[in-house]
């Protein structure tokens, strides 16, 4: 929803929401589901001529996708990602093995011309205890290495403490990273401190398809010692400018 503010409408042909918890479409939500009133709904002043999805100056759509099952992938590709583009794929704030399909997708999908990842919470145990290996292109590792157990429960962390689960986060992004194929890509793993306090979920996975967008790569190969803040509507507009004409 911030990029359909933030992007030019005459380039950008619209941006797909994907989540298991959307309503199929045309179907109202129930309890369960997201409330997408804020996208298809109507406003309360009658007076307002038109709705919500006419009012985002770039057009919002909700696709309602597992995307831990991967017959649901495959046809979310095929519908969306296949004979199209270029496409921005953007991840953010994915918990455990999303984070994986998210890499996945950017590495099957050609059409795929700009990925962001940012990556959240860590896979659970289970995947430690079946001794599995995760694999992304020509990159694998145990999931031993990278697995945490522990929740938030009423606001309050029940595991770990922070300075163990930061090492296995770290480790974790510096795999997802080298799972990115760089074959006909560039790719650089960034920190840009949007968690405080304490927080450490603050590394951003971004890649490329080739030939590169000079102004994007100028602003991301800045590395600030410390991390890189953006404190302003000019560098976030900076790092969001638009690759081609982008879907």
């Amino acid at each position: 929803m911030f990029l359909s503010e933030l992007l030019p409408p005459e380039r950008v042909e619209r941006c797909i929401l994907v989540d298991k918890q959307w309503p199929m479409h045309n179907m109202p939500p129930k309890q369960h589901h997201i409330n997408w009133s804020h996208i298809y709904g109507s406003f309360k002043d009658s007076s307002i001529p038109y709705n919500y999805y006419e009012s985002w100056p770039v057009k919002l759509n909700t696709s309602k996708v597992n995307l831990k099952n991967s017959k649901e992938v495959t046809n979310m590709e095929e519908r969306l990602f296949q004979n199209k583009g270029p496409i921005v794929l953007v991840a953010v704030h994915l918990c455990g093995t999303l984070s994986l399909r998210a890499v996945e997708i950017f590495n099957r999908n050609p059409e795929t011309k700009f990925f962001c990842l940012k990556p959240c919470c860590l896979p659970t145990m289970v995947h430690a205890k079946r001794d599995e290996i995760f694999k992304l292109g020509e990159h694998s590792f145990p999931a031993k290495e990278v697995c945490m157990a522990g929740k938030w429960k009423k606001g309050e962390w029940h595991g770990p403490p922070r300075t163990v689960t930061q090492k296995y986060f770290e480790r974790w992004a510096d795999h997802l990273y080298l799972g990115i194929d760089d074959r006909d890509a560039t790719k650089i793993k960034k920190t840009i401190m949007v968690q405080r306090f304490g927080g450490y979920q603050n590394e951003f996975l971004l890649a490329e398809r080739l030939p590169e967008t000079n102004s994007v790569w100028d602003v991301l190969q800045q590395s600030p010692e410390g991390g890189e803040e953006f404190n302003d509507d000019d560098d976030v507009a900076n790092i969001c400018q638009p690759v081609g004409n982008s879907s």
